[in-house]
């Protein structure tokens, strides 16, 4: 939405507007129309548009805000009367030029005549005698107003500057103050009665987010302290995980700092943190909310660790006394053995949870065994009839046995290549093949590796693709395109054939693959396969 610049009303889509309604054709005009709207017109080395004021600043955004009389809607709506007069000047010039297509906005003449209303010596003078003692009297009283204007600058600077000594002189002394009250605190009233001797008033009732109070990033002591100590947690050489997981340790302490600071007149100081009941309070509302007791454990070990770095590395600004320190990390450690039954009972459940969706040992044993009497049938197939389907079938099949193996997700055997194959197959170890799949996908990159039973290999039969079929699909079943035309690919039955076509395709290329010889898409279609008559269900995955 943007307002138009000629009728001043909101619109959508201003473009289609000047054109249809205003007959706006000329692209340069249109361009700073809309410039204008969108408030992209610069302003650099722009008069100031405040009356009296004739300096012409390099930034003229910074220039008002030295204006200590305007409000920040009066900055505001000069910096829009100016970026009006910059464009109201350009659309002069450029009507100046006369154009082949003509401009029609009258947004110049409106803004010049509105200038030289503001700025006398913009006009021609005037024939009167009269007219012209008046405009030379106006003039020198502008003048006047604008030496004052600059002299009660220069003055209103100057009283600030000494304020903030003055208030800085004292909140060291109220610092002081408050670091001999720390170390001597007095004693509480007796339970149950005020300071006149009458019942204690109810605390009213706080919000129950922790996590809600903004953090107090205007306070230059505690900044450089999470500064310091994001570095010592990140250390020399940090990687994007370790990145990551001190990006949410800083994340836990602002959220603790923020509630801790809440209300405090200088937060600098650190003195917010001597309040062991405030503490205890944060700690119950982080179990009000629905954070599980594992989250509740990190949000209180990460502040553990911040207050073990400043005790141990204070500021120069801490008025924290040792003794402070340690009763503040006694009572955060208190709390982190006091939830440590329930993260436990957590952990414990989570883990019946998890076991509970685990499949069955009958189910895998069911699925290694069917499997291993259906894949041979499927080679005899693909020699006989060889298609997509069989070719999928025997993924499926494939892909589940190793799966009931190793216990691997789909994407192990999806990046299994010839060369990892061909390599395990020459291995001194006779009764099984292990294969290092050097790009699974797995959370930590790592190579997985996974066995093929040395019996199962030799019960396989051959299995060949005719060069009829290649010729008539135009393409290879296994992934090849470069297929010779006389004769056809002989799958012989070590390591489920694959010595047959290796030779043929890149030891690069991908074990399990599509046609172009692209990986396979979606590893679990061709699982499901296999699971629909063996497995638990369809619906089951066995990873």
């Amino acid at each position: 939405m943007a307002e138009c610049a000629l009728c001043f009303n909101v619109y959508s889509r201003l473009a289609p507007h000047l054109t249809a309604v205003h007959k706006v054709a000329n692209s340069d005009e249109k361009r700073l129309l809309l410039a204008l709207a969108a408030g992209r017109v610069d302003t650099r080395k722009t008069p100031c548009p405040v009356p009296g004021c004739r300096r012409t600043p390099a930034r003229l955004d910074r220039h008002l805000r030295q204006h200590a009389e305007l409000s920040t809607s009066g900055r505001k709506e000069a910096m829009g009367r100016a970026k009006r007069r910059k464009v109201a000047r350009e659309l002069q010039w450029l009507r100046s030029t006369q154009p082949a297509i003509p401009v029609v906005s009258q947004l110049a003449s409106s803004s010049e005549g509105e200038r030289d209303s503001e700025d006398p010596e913009a006009g021609r003078p005037c024939a009167d005698r009269g007219c012209r003692r008046a405009t030379e009297r106006i003039q020198a009283q502008l003048t006047d107003l604008g030496k004052q204007v600059t002299k009660m600058r220069s003055t209103l600077l100057q009283i600030t500057r000494l304020y903030r000594e003055l208030r800085k002189g004292e909140g060291g002394r109220r610092r002081r103050k408050r670091a001999r009250r720390t170390r001597s605190p007095p004693a509480p009233p007796p339970p149950g009665r005020g300071a006149a001797g009458g019942p204690t008033p109810p605390e009213p009732p706080e919000a129950l987010e922790p996590t809600a109070y903004p953090f107090p990033d205007h306070v230059p002591a505690l900044n450089l302290l999470l500064g310091e100590f994001e570095g010592y947690q990140l250390g020399s050489e940090p990687t994007p995980r370790l990145r990551n997981n001190v990006t949410s340790k800083l994340g836990r302490i602002k959220a603790f700092l923020g509630y801790m600071a809440r209300g405090t007149a200088e937060p600098g100081d650190f003195l917010f943190l001597n309040q062991p009941a405030r503490i205890r309070a944060w700690a119950a509302r982080l179990g009000q909310t629905r954070m599980a007791e594992s989250t509740r454990q990190h949000y209180l070990k990460n502040v553990a660790q911040f207050l073990d770095y400043l005790s141990e590395t204070p500021p120069a600004a801490c008025q924290l006394s040792s003794t402070a320190l340690v009763l503040i990390r006694r009572e955060v450690r208190a709390l982190i053995r006091g939830i440590r039954r329930r993260v436990v009972v957590h952990e414990v459940r989570t883990k019946q949870a998890k076991e509970s969706r685990l499949i069955p040992k009958a189910s895998l044993v069911r699925c290694h065994r069917t499997a291993g009497r259906k894949i041979p049938a499927l080679l005899d197939s693909l020699e006989s009839n060889p298609s997509t389907r069989q070719q999928w079938r025997f993924y499926g099949f494939l892909t589940g046995y190793l799966t009931s193996i190793s216990g691997h997700r789909c994407g192990v055997f999806q990046n299994l290549t010839i060369q990892e194959v061909e390599e395990a197959s020459r291995s001194p170890d006779e009764s099984a093949y292990v294969i290092n799949v050097s790009m699974a996908q797995v959370r930590w990159g790592s190579p997985v590796a996974c066995s093929l039973t040395h019996s199962l290999t030799h019960s396989l039969t051959a299995c060949s693709l005719m060069s009829d079929y290649h010729s008539k699909n135009k393409q290879s079943l296994w992934g090849g395109s470069a297929v010779p035309k006389q004769g056809g690919i002989q799958l012989v039955p070590q390591v489920f054939g694959a010595a047959g076509w290796s030779p043929r395709r890149e030891p690069g290329y991908l074990f399990l693959f599509h046609f172009q010889s692209q990986s396979l898409s979606d590893p679990e279609q061709v699982l499901s396969v296999c699971l629909a008559q063996y497995g638990p269900s369809r619906q089951t995955h066995l990873y």
